[in-house]
């Protein structure tokens, strides 16, 4: 009971308060110390111009990104118009194919035709000419079926009358036969 009494006294003397945490003193009490450390944190902090220092660092990066951002805009531009571009020669470049496939599909028509007319051209020339060729090889036919047909006649001619006619009477067609290319030659 000794023991209740002390406490009792010391209640009385320190007050309510501070009986109640368990502590004599203030600076006993750690929330006292922690509230002290806090305080003298920021009060450095400030002191220090660390807010500023972080503001600073904090307004560098966002700057920096930033600056990220705009390059990543300005990136992004340039490939749109860039893509813009390609797919416009794209479309050049097909309607260039296009145009070119149409001329040479009307040239390949124009040299079929042109073809064509020269073939017909070509076989009409070569029926003429074949005609032609038939026409002299009959004509020629017929000249050497005269020939043969007028050396058979004069073979024969000979014959006959070599076999009726007598030598004075060959001797004397021979002379006459000769004055006659000489008057006609002079």
């Amino acid at each position: 009971m000794a023991d209740l009494t002390q406490t009792t006294e010391h209640v009385a003397e320190v007050g309510h308060e501070q009986v109640a945490h368990g502590y004599d003193h203030l600076y006993q009490d750690p929330a006292f110390w922690v509230a002290m450390a806090i305080i003298t944190f920021f009060a450095l902090m400030i002191w220090k111009k660390i807010p500023a220092l972080i503001a600073n660092m904090l307004d560098g990066k966002v700057s920096e990104i930033a600056a990220q951002l705009d390059n990543a805009q300005t990136l992004r531009e340039e490939a749109t118009s860039l893509l813009a571009k390609y797919q416009r020669d794209q479309r050049d470049a097909e309607k260039v194919a296009e145009e070119m496939i149409a001329h040479a599909e009307a040239e390949v028509k124009l040299l079929a035709d042109e073809s064509r007319a020269q073939i017909k051209e070509m076989i009409e020339r070569r029926t003429k000419l074949s005609e032609q060729k038939i026409v002299q090889a009959e004509a020629n036919a017929l000249k050497e079926i005269q020939k043969v047909a007028v050396q058979a006649a004069t073979a024969a001619a000979r014959e006959l009358i070599s076999g009726n006619m007598k030598k004075a009477d060959h001797d004397e067609l021979i002379k006459t036969g000769i004055d006659k290319l000489d008057s006609h030659l002079h």
